[in-house]
């Protein structure tokens, strides 16, 4: 089952997808982070999921939601 997940990227770039376990149709699993498309920078980078309580509050600010 998909789960909004906030996700960042290499650049620290912080983004809200879905993070299915065990499954990946976009991206390539690489153990516990993916290589993927960075919703937010538009660039290929590994992705790693992020707990809320591990984002400062810049980027909280920039939390990107994209479609």
């Amino acid at each position: 089952m998909a789960a909004d997940t906030i996700i960042a990227c290499g650049k620290d770039h912080v983004f809200w997808g879905s993070w299915v376990h065990g499954a990946s149709v976009t991206t390539i699993r690489l153990g516990p982070r993916r290589l993927g498309m960075c919703k937010a920078g538009r660039h290929l980078s590994l992705l790693r999921r992020v707990d809320e309580s591990e984002l400062t509050a810049e980027q909280r600010g920039t939390l990107f939601d994209a479609p």
